[in-house]
């Protein structure tokens, strides 16, 4: 017999049982990866009628893992949680489904080896769509969340304020001071492209972070990746990104967060955004920067 420590996710009694029983199918019998959070079935509190989700308990984000330890990490092993989430998603859309509020607080991890993903209820059938699309309401994650849905079009499977919305279609996107390998730095820019069809998709990403993968375990010299380690590396040597002797404990990414930023799913009502694009490079601006600590 096994034991597990369990975490509860309540969902709120007024979804109407036909819908609760499509989420409950997903969950438990579609998604069968290792890689997302296990639930081991639905409960109800008799007391408020809500019904429970009981999965697995999960010892935080790869987020919080990963501003601990990042500047340690080699890009091998950075590469390798990529490669996990991508495997996911791919397993995710092959089933007909779409994550439809995916950031980094729903990345968890074991702080080991293994990458999670979760929020399972928020999975979508792919082909399920608004019958009046003039009312559908979106919720989510505002920065999280792909510009063309901000404007009231379907979430695919390439997919804090009015001010923030509007950068966000005008090209707004996260920068760092921390320096990365220019391919990896290129995939990111595909991944948040303005435009859906030129995102690549979860098969072909995982494709291209496998190639990248097997590019640095060769280690061969005239790899362009691993030149652009080497480089990078040198240059954050150089910068205030050093990795710590072992005299020093210290590893930690400090994320400077904006005083206005909201990191819980919300209801995003906004209108008139313009036709999302991606922004020239004189106009990339910084909508919040993290230093070494």
């Amino acid at each position: 017999m096994f034991s597990y420590k369990s975490s509860l996710a309540f969902i709120n009694v007024k979804l109407t049982i036909i819908s609760f029983k499509i989420e409950s199918n997903i969950i438990v019998c579609k998604l069968s990866s290792g890689h997302v959070v296990r639930c081991f079935g639905i409960t109800k509190d008799p007391k408020t009628n809500d019904f429970i989700m009981v999965m697995k308990l999960i010892n935080g984000s790869l987020r919080q893992y990963l501003s601990n330890n990042f500047i340690s990490l080699s890009w091998k092993k950075k590469l390798g949680y990529l490669i996990d989430i991508a495997h996911v998603l791919r397993d995710i859309h092959n089933k007909g489904l779409i994550h439809r509020d995916f950031h980094c607080e729903n990345i968890l991890s074991d702080f080991n080896t293994i990458v999670y993903i979760a929020d399972l209820g928020l999975y979508q059938p792919a082909n399920v769509k608004s019958s009046q699309n003039s009312n559908k309401k979106i919720y989510g994650i505002l920065p999280y969340v792909a510009p063309e849905v901000l404007r009231g079009k379907e979430y695919t499977q390439s997919t804090h304020d009015n001010f923030l919305a509007l950068k966000i279609c005008k090209g707004l996107r996260p920068k760092s001071n921390y320096k990365i390998p220019q391919l990896i730095f290129d995939l990111i820019n595909q991944c948040w492209d303005a435009a859906p069809l030129k995102r690549p998709k979860a098969d072909e990403l995982l494709k291209l972070l496998e190639n990248l993968y097997d590019d640095i375990i060769d280690n061969v010299e005239g790899f362009v990746i691993i030149k652009q380690i080497k480089e990078t590396d040198e240059i954050n040597k150089k910068s205030s990104f050093s990795i710590p002797s072992s005299s020093t404990s210290s590893t930690l990414i400090y994320y400077m967060t904006h005083p206005q930023a909201i990191y819980t799913s919300r209801l995003l009502d906004f209108k008139n955004l313009p036709e999302p694009k991606n922004a020239d490079n004189d106009d990339l601006e910084y909508s919040g920067n993290f230093n070494s600590k």
